[in-house]
């Protein structure tokens, strides 16, 4: 859908160097020139080769000039085939056509021409026909007039060389397969006439469509045949990557399919890089000398003139396959005789260039259509050659002056405004200007909605504020078409040209025109141009049929691009320097900015800064006129700050700035600020609106706010219409605050945007304007649709952010982390129903259609909705109000509707829970379920009472509070409880519930009780059981539960009340369960006080380092012997306890951090051992695995992860291997990262153990002083003192766990943090003074 128009010429005149002193009658001649990548600059070969003078001059692009050679042939009128110069190693190079080869080295730091070293490094003796270096200037191929195929390397060795013979032509075996198109099939001399005589004879036999003949196989094959207009040269073409070069030449061969007899046939043949012949063309009839190979491509170019038949004739450009096949080719649209001196390619194969002798042609192809899009109007052309780099700069030869022509992309369209925005695009091709507003017809390039011709090849185009008035430019006049209406080109109507208007009437014969733009639908301007400066011719169209010259203005500068401003109001262009100008239909000009670099294409539009607005007040700082130009490297700017790089294409609407991106990405930027600021980078895993994904190479053909439309053109041709985000959202938030609800919706859903938006965005608003909003809405089935898609995120927050007062450089939302199973369990564990967005709207909505009869009559079915859609569903009121339905057809309706809703057997079980059996009959009607199920069930509760049936529905329902609750309202007068109630209370746990039901009765309570306890026993609940059976007076029971539940007290007090005889044997029995679980406090109180067991209650005391209590019994008792008897050996026996356990503890800290040490100076040396891994034996040097490899580095192994993508491997965790690494943990295997893990939880345990022995050695500590054992108290004390002050001291070390070593690996391979293990705070051991020293 781009044109291409004319940026810049410049033209360049060689003159001969004043070292020379020659003859002035010799005329020096333009020769050859060639672009010098290397440093920017023209390199030109001038002089005389009637007399062998030869000059090279470089022309920088600074304008200075150097002289690089200059030196005399030692032949006379030879022809100069192939120059280059090596930058690189400044040395020229020339290949003559009588067979020398020199080359000419100059010195950079001089450009002396006398210091020049010319030699000639080779000398073909009978000539020269053709010669050709390839792209990457390593390689020379020559055709010799021997027709040698010789190639030469850059230091000019032979690398090889091959004669051409005519058998060649036999090197490639073509058949037709039959099928395709009819045009490419192998055709000869007179096919067509030779089928239309057959066709007539079979006419005539009466055997039409008998089938004799296979209609895919031709009458004749082409043999080849050359015109008359072949110049029997012989041509070479390189491919781009310099593997394979094509050489076209005329063979002289013998027809051996019709009378043998010579004739003359043009060959194309591929050879490879190394000089061995690939293939050859098949034969084409009148095929001629142009070749040229398609830089990145499989194609080879060449032109064939069909002369056989008249009605057939064609001047065509035909293509071959490297194979030798044709491929294809289009009609060039010249006249017959049209001599075409060469082809040639641009650098990026996207312009085939068709040179004649006064005119060249520029060709587009898209969509396998050929376009001619632009036309130079040259004399005497000499040679034309495109820039190696940039890809659309061309350079001519002509009347021996150098012309360097810039060309760049221009997509002609027309308002991106409303409500002119009707997605108008231009597209030239030739002399036909093709239309199409893509907002009313999408039309498919080659194709196009409407069109009309010029008498000339157009150069540029425009399409005028309204749409209705198109212009083009040729080379003769500015031509004007137009339509009546927009209505009345829908309807068919084509435009049609209203005027012709001749340049010369507004130009001079020095001015040549090339740009046009629109001011409204009043103006045209014209860029005239002339050798140095530009004029802008202002024309009044406002009568399209009479066009009238207003003024031409001067612009003192040469302009390089003229469009209209962005409304239409004024003309803009910019200037050769990068300033752009503002330029008014009066002719009153205004500069607006300077881009830093000249940029190949612009727009302007002042820009509101309503971001920065204080209140909304206008200033007069608050507008600016903003220009936004991109370059020909990519660069994309705001007047003269750098926005992105890599920028591919740019178009800007009233409120944004789009941009295409090398990264296949399209971007928006608001324009609601001129605070411009370089624009972040885009990551991985965007989700702002501000970027979106496009396909690969697309651009921006037009934008369509009204329609929130982007229209892209892929690289291939074919157009692509999308509706970006930002630009639906903006369109419906609009709506959202006009309060269209049902526009909004509508488009919503068209764009399939989440209708949450309609609440989240203004949720004060929806709720404030409810009632209309279901007024405007009104569609059961768009209500319904709008509730039932509800979601509880707010989605202004989340994927529909608004980012219109973001700033210009922050970054892009990215998208945020799956939530994982336990966020996800968590956030509906945490779910508050009171405060769900759902749940709320659907409240506001039921208010509302609830609060009016014809509401709820007409919206039955969106108030089944609500209820359905709430959380949790309120399917229960939905029933209620089905049942309400008198119309049995709707009721029947409204069933099915909810069982569509939700699922039906849910349905079911909740119409049963409000008991209505009809309704349930008639959701299990619309359900999946077998009638052989619930039928019967059914049918019983028919044949039962209201309660019997209410207990059967919520037991078959498993409520069976409820049920427990019916059944005792069946029982209410029987003065006991049936055995069906304990039963069915027994069945189902339900005592507690049963206890509240009959909290007011205390005989049913009791009966309920005491199965409750029966049941609490049999859970070894024996505590609550013994207190319920003594509750109710069984106090045998009561003390066989207090005993089990060893509770002594209780226990000794139900058989001293009660059972006196059993006193002595309950005590006995307590005593053992109670030193069973070293509760010796216990057993010395029951030794003591019912068993009257005075030694063993010392005995117990000791054990439980109570010694002053056995002290106190003993003296109170009046048998202080027993002091020395029972409680100093039990002071032995516990110092020998806590000595023997801090010893332990000593040991095990010193053996543990020893060896902590150990690992973790092993972590250092051999990291692999350390994290559970064996190191590598066969490879000392690389730890780093291959993008092929799953085995995992060193810096990997640990995390899970490989080179190559980050979950890599992760399937592989199984439950075994979780189960594996969890016994590791636990067993702390020896040397890994476990056992670390391992020896700090133990001296972890150690200290706990600590904690819990202090108090007794305290105890033990004061008991042995009271008996004058101050050497055991010293030794304790000493001993705890020391072992404290050990921890202390290393508790640090022994915790100190980097995050590095808090990693593990969970099932699914992905690395988490196991807690980190607190340092315990150690406290001091409480001394006692009396053994202190």
């Amino acid at each position: 859908m781009r044109n291409l128009i004319t940026l810049n010429k410049g033209k360049l005149r060689a003159v001969s160097s004043p070292y020379r002193e020659e003859n002035s009658d010799v005329t020096i001649r333009l020769i050859d020139s060639v672009f010098d990548s290397l440093s920017d600059s023209v390199t030109c070969v001038i002089g005389a080769l009637d007399v062998g003078l030869i000059e090279v001059h470089q022309f920088m692009k600074t304008g200075k000039k150097n002289v690089l050679a200059s030196f005399n042939l030692d032949t006379f009128d030879d022809v100069l085939l192939s120059f280059v110069h090596f930058a690189d190693v400044n040395q020229l190079a020339f290949v003559f056509k009588q067979g020398d080869i020199i080359t000419a080295t100059y010195d950079s730091s001089m450009y002396d021409p006398s210091e020049t070293i010319v030699e000639i490094v080779g000398t073909i003796d009978n000539g020269i026909e053709a010669a050709d270096w390839s792209y990457d200037e390593e390689t020379l191929a020559i055709v010799t007039t021997d027709r040698n195929v010789i190639l030469l390397s850059k230091l000019y060795e032979l690398i090889s060389e091959y004669n051409m013979q005519k058998e060649d032509l036999k090197k490639s075996k073509h058949v037709t397969v039959g099928w395709g198109k009819k045009e490419t099939q192998f055709r000869g001399r007179g096919a067509r006439a030779i089928e239309r005589d057959a066709l007539a004879d079979l006419k005539t036999s009466g055997f039409v469509g008998s089938g004799l003949r296979d209609p895919t196989m031709p009458y004749v094959v082409d043999i080849g045949n050359i015109t008359s207009l072949d110049t029997h040269e012989i041509n070479i073409s390189w491919r781009g990557d310099c593997e394979y070069f094509a050489i076209s030449s005329v063979e002289t061969v013998t027809n051996v399919d019709e009378t043998p007899e010579k004739l003359e046939r043009r060959a194309i043949r591929v050879f490879t890089r190394d000089g061995q012949l690939d293939s050859a063309s098949e034969p084409v009839d009148g095929m001629e000398q142009s070749l040229s190979w398609r830089p990145q491509g499989s194609l080879i170019a060449s032109i064939r003139r069909s002369v056989n038949l008249e009605d057939e004739e064609a001047l065509e450009l035909i293509f071959f396959e490297r194979n030798g096949l044709r491929h294809g080719e289009f009609d060039t649209r010249l006249a017959l005789d049209e001599q075409i001196l060469s082809l040639c390619w641009n650098c990026s194969s996207e312009v085939l260039t068709i040179v004649l002798k006064d005119r060249i042609q520029l060709w587009v192809t898209k969509n396998y259509h050929w376009y001619l899009k632009q036309e130079v109007s040259v004399s005497n052309v000499q040679f034309v050659k495109w820039h190696p780099e940039k890809d659309l700069t061309l350079m001519y030869g002509s009347n021996d002056i150098v012309n360097v022509v810039d060309f760049a992309y221009k997509m002609a369209q027309g308002p991106t405004f409303e409500p002119f925005d009707i997605g108008t695009t231009v597209v030239v091709d030739g002399k036909t200007v093709n239309i199409s507003p893509l907002a009313m017809a999408n039309v498919p390039p080659p194709m196009y909605y409407r069109d009309f011709e010029t008498s000339g090849n157009v150069i540029d185009v425009a399409v005028s504020l309204s749409n209705e008035i198109f212009a083009a430019l040729d080379k003769e006049s500015l031509v004007l078409a137009s339509v009546p209406s927009l209505e009345d080109m829908k309807g068919g109507q084509h435009p049609t040209i209203s005027s012709i208007y001749p340049i010369s009437d507004f130009s001079s014969e020095l001015d040549e025109v090339r740009q046009l733009a629109f001011i409204n639908d009043s103006t045209v301007g014209v860029l005239l141009d002339s050798d140095n400066f530009s004029r802008i011719a202002l024309i009044d169209v406002q009568d399209v049929t009479q066009p009238t010259l207003v003024k031409i203005i001067d612009t003192f500068d040469k302009v390089v691009i003229l469009r209209s401003a962005f409304d239409y109001n004024k003309l803009v262009y910019e200037t050769r320097d990068g300033s752009i100008m503002q330029l008014d239909a009066e002719g009153q000009n205004e500069s607006i900015s300077k881009f830093p670099y000249l940029v190949r294409d612009f727009r302007v539009k002042r820009i509101h800064n309503s971001l920065n607005d204080d209140m909304g007040q206008w200033s007069s700082d608050s507008s600016k006129l903003v220009a936004f130009g991109l370059t020909g490297n990519g660069k994309l700017y705001a007047n003269d700050v750098l926005l992105a790089s890599a920028v591919t294409s740019m178009e800007i609407t009233n409120s944004l700035l789009l941009f295409t991106t090398a990264q296949h990405n399209l971007h928006f930027v608001h324009l609601n600020s001129f605070d411009f600021k370089p624009l972040p980078t885009v990551e991985s895993g965007v989700v702002d609106e501000r970027v979106r994904a496009i396909e690969r190479g697309s651009l921006l053909v037009t934008v369509i706010p009204s329609k929130s439309a982007v229209i892209l053109q892929a690289s291939r041709g074919n157009l692509e219409t999308i509706y970006p985000r930002i630009m639906v959202l903006a369109g419906v938030r609009k709506d959202i605050m006009n309060k269209s609800y049902r526009k909004a919706l509508q488009y919503c859903r068209t764009q399939r945007i989440s209708l949450d938006i309609l609440h989240d965005y203004a949720p004060e608003l929806f709720y404030e304007n409810l009632e209309l909003f279901i007024n405007q809405v009104e569609e059961v089935d768009y209500l319904n649709f709008f509730i039932s898609c509800l979601s509880e995120d707010d989605v202004t927050k989340t994927k529909y952010k608004e980012t219109l007062h973001s700033g210009i450089s922050q970054e892009f939302e990215l998208e945020p982390a799956p939530l994982t199973e336990m966020q996800l369990y968590m956030k509906k564990k945490l779910f508050d129903p009171s405060k769900s967005k759902v749940n709320k709207i659907c409240q506001a909505l039921l208010d509302v259609l609830l609060s009016k009869e014809a509401y709820k009559k007409k919206y039955i079915q969106t108030i089944i909705t609500a209820y359905a859609s709430q959380n949790p569903q309120n399917l229960e009121d939905a029933l209620k109000l089905i049942a309400t339905v008198e119309d049995s057809k709707e009721r029947d309706s409204c069933v099915t509707y909810l069982c569509f809703l939700q699922d039906a057997n849910v349905v079911y079980k909740v119409a049963l829970s409000i008991y209505d059996v009809k309704l349930a009959v008639s959701v299990a009607q619309k359900s999946q379920m077998d009638p052989r199920e619930y039928l019967p069930f059914l049918q019983s509760l028919y044949d039962n009472g209201p309660l019997r049936r209410q207990f059967l529905i919520d037991d078959y329902l498993k409520n069976y509070e409820k049920a427990l609750h019916h059944l005792a309202e069946i029982e209410k007068s029987e003065e006991g409880v049936s055995s069906e109630t304990i039963e069915y209370v027994c069945m189902h746990g339900l005592y507690k519930h049963a206890l509240h039901v009959y909290r007011y009765e205390k005989n049913k309570q009791d009966m309920i009780y005491h199965i409750f306890a029966k049941d609490l026993s049999s859970r070894q609940e024996y505590a609550d059981a013994g207190i319920i059976y003594e509750m109710l007076d069984e106090y045998k029971e009561a003390m066989s539960a207090y005993i089990l539940a060893k509770k002594w007290r209780e226990a000794l007090s139900i058989a001293q009340a009660h059972y006196p005889d059993e006193l002595f044997a309950v005590a006995e029995e307590l005593v053992s369960s109670l030193h069973f679980e070293h509760r010796y406090t216990d057993t010395a109180a029951i030794q003591l006080e019912f068993l009257d067991n005075i030694e063993q209650s010392l005995v117990d005391y000791c054990k439980a380092y109570k010694y002053d209590t056995a002290c106190l019994v003993a003296t109170s008792k009046g048998k202080s012997e027993l002091i020395e008897k029972f409680v100093d050996p039990g002071l032995g026996e516990g110092f020998g306890v806590v000595a023997e356990l801090l010893a332990d503890c000593e040991r095990q800290v010193h053996s543990q951090l020893k060896r902590l040490r150990e690992l973790r100076a092993k972590k250092e040396e051999d990291p692999y051992a350390f994290y559970g891994q064996e190191a590598e034996q066969n490879d000392d040097v690389s730890i780093a695995p291959s993008e092929t490899s799953t085995k995992e580095s060193f810096f990997t192994r640990y995390t899970g992860k490989t080179g190559g993508t980050a979950k890599t491997g992760a399937s592989r965790r199984t439950a075994k291997n979780k189960r594996r690494e969890e016994r590791k943990r636990a067993r702390g295997k020896k040397g890994t990262i476990y056992e670390e893990e391992y020896l700090v939880k133990s001296i972890g345990r150690l200290i706990e153990r600590l904690d819990h022995t202090r108090s007794d050695a305290s105890q033990l500590i004061n008991g042995l002083c009271r008996r004058s054992m101050k050497e055991q108290a010293y030794q304790i004390q000493k001993n705890f003192v020391d072992l404290i002050e050990l921890l202390k001291a290393n508790v640090k070390e022994i915790y100190n766990i980097s995050e590095k070593d808090r990693e593990r690996i969970d099932e699914n391979g992905e690395v988490y943090f196991i807690p980190e293990i607190p340092v315990p705070d150690i406290k001091e051991f409480v001394k006692s003074k009396v053994v202190d020293f």
